[in-house]
């Protein structure tokens, strides 16, 4: 909260129409997070009051017959607001009856003002109704005395300090709309394929995650970045899968990725190994790939400068066979880095319920499929093939998702998943789906 003076106001007044008079005022003065004072007072509207707002209020027409008149507070409702910034939940109707008020006495009402109705509807974007009531809930913020000037301005206060919280980041509770909360309470903590939809059911977002209730939290949670999502998501779907890689297959099928272009090692005619661009065809065998050459281009023009030995850049004549040999090792390193470890293995990871085991199975450096099975490791292992459920025509987004996946999993300390390297391919096989993406 910063260091200004501001004014939390809240009107009781003889109704909506447009010949509204004020029947109760409050206002808050608040100053380096502390209330500095509270002024309320009755205001006798001259006029008799419906029978609803005295009902609503609790405020009896003795009450008011007996309360000041305006003119003889405006001077102390004046002192308060002048050079300070007034605040109300819908600024437009408290402060615009003021200045009205004064307008008939001849004098004009300035201040500075902040609406926290405005500031809700910007900051906590989606919520079903921003009316004081739906918003001290939200906040978890109990009101005393609603609908009289004091109860209500000290919910203001309450909702518009959350709102400079929520504004400059620094509420340390996450918050998440009431509508969100019903449907991610029976989110797993599992890995899976995650959807957000709006309420015709069409997605917005999918994401493959290690942990669905924890990425769903996030993309839901009450922040600025995720207003297109807070505003439009009504329900959320997900599929548990076990491993974060099978959930990225799933979405690649939803998604494919077009690759048109491919950056692979080529060879002149001493030996020199390059990286250069080619048009992706099945028969070429990349190592990068990408949809668009600017891509491509870039990422050749990266890896040649890391093979150059600098030593030798600005030295005339041709290059050396050492050089050549120094050069082609380091592509070599690149390029095998960038492949799986070895043509055969497999990715062991958990399953979707509690016993199962996930796997994904790669031969001859491309996926061949994936399965979920009770059965031990050792019997996986033994044949793969015979525990499928799933595979896959040769497919490059499913394989480059793979070795992706393989380089990340290398650097993580706890480990979900891990690998195993396969010799060879077992003759006896399990007649499973075919499945293309």
């Amino acid at each position: 909260m910063d260091s200004r003076r501001y004014v939390i106001c809240d009107i009781e007044a003889t109704g909506l129409h447009e010949d509204k008079d004020l029947i109760e005022i409050a206002l808050i003065t608040f100053e380096e997070e502390k209330i500095v004072e509270i002024y309320e007072t009755l205001i006798n509207p001259e006029v008799p009051v419906s029978a609803f707002v005295r009902e609503l209020t609790g405020i009896s027409q003795r009450e008011l017959d007996l309360a000041p008149k305006f003119h003889e507070v405006a001077d102390r409702i004046r002192l308060r607001l002048e050079g300070n910034t007034f605040v109300s939940h819908n600024v437009g109707f408290d402060l615009g009856l003021l200045q009205k008020k004064y307008a008939e006495r001849g004098e004009e009402l300035k201040c500075r003002s902040q609406c926290t109705l405005k500031m809700s509807e910007e900051l906590i974007p989606g919520m079903l109704n921003y009316n004081l009531d739906a918003l001290a809930s939200f906040f978890g913020i109990k009101i005393r005395d609603r609908h009289r000037a004091a109860g209500d301005a000290l919910a203001t206060l309450g909702v518009f300090r959350e709102l400079q919280n929520l504004r400059m980041n620094t509420r340390s509770i996450p918050l998440w709309l009431p509508q969100h909360e019903k449907i991610l309470k029976d989110v797993p903590k599992k890995a899976g394929l995650l959807e957000f939809l709006d309420s015709k059911g069409n997605v917005l977002r999918t994401e493959a995650t290690t942990d669905l209730e924890k990425r769903s939290r996030e993309l839901l949670e009450v922040k600025l970045h995720n207003r297109e999502l807070l505003l439009k998501t009504s329900d959320v779907r997900y599929r548990a899968t076990g491993s974060v890689l099978i959930a990225e297959f799933e979405r690649l099928k939803l998604f494919p990725i077009s690759y048109h272009w491919a950056v692979l090692l080529e060879s002149d005619e001493r030996g020199h190994q390059k990286f250069a661009v080619k048009p992706y065809q099945k028969e070429v065998d990349g190592i990068w790939y990408y949809p668009t050459y600017a891509e491509a281009l870039k990422k050749s023009r990266e890896l040649n400068g890391k093979i150059q030995d600098r030593k030798f850049i600005f030295r005339d004549g041709a290059i050396s066979k050492e050089e050549i040999l120094l050069s082609n090792q380091k592509a070599f390193e690149l390029s095998r880095a960038e492949r799986f470890p070895t043509p055969h293995l497999i990715i062991l990871g958990e399953g979707r319920t509690l016993g199962e085991r996930s796997f994904i199975l790669i031969r001859n450096e491309h996926v061949v499929g994936y399965g979920f099975t009770e059965a031990s490791e050792d019997k996986i292992l033994s044949n793969p093939e015979a525990w499928l459920t799933r595979n896959y025509q040769r497919n490059l987004g499913v394989d480059l998702a793979a070795r992706r996946f393989l380089r990340v999993l290398k650097n993580q300390r706890q480990k979900s998943e891990s690998w195993r390297s396969l010799s060879v391919k077992p003759v006896v096989q399990k007649n499973y789906e075919s499945q293309a993406i």
